[in-house]
């Protein structure tokens, strides 16, 4: 898992600067942050040897947790 760590930590020390430099708006540096943060979960996950959540499950969650079934 600490290598999947490392590997994250790289790509974004190598993919920031460049954001940084070209002044991206903060729409693209949140949505960037999303998908890397999405995909370092989903990794370690998968390394701890744990199955991540089907979007069907996290469908039913929200539902459940609004109140739209029970």
């Amino acid at each position: 898992m600490a290598i999947i760590a490392a590997v994250f930590t790289i790509l974004v020390l190598f993919d920031l600067p460049r954001f940084l430099k070209n002044k991206e708006p903060a729409k693209v540096i949140i949505i960037y942050a999303f998908f890397i943060s999405t995909s370092l979960v989903i990794s370690m996950l998968l390394a701890a040897g744990k199955r991540p959540p089907s979007p069907a499950e996290w469908i039913e969650w929200i539902l459940k947790t609004i109140g739209v079934i029970k």
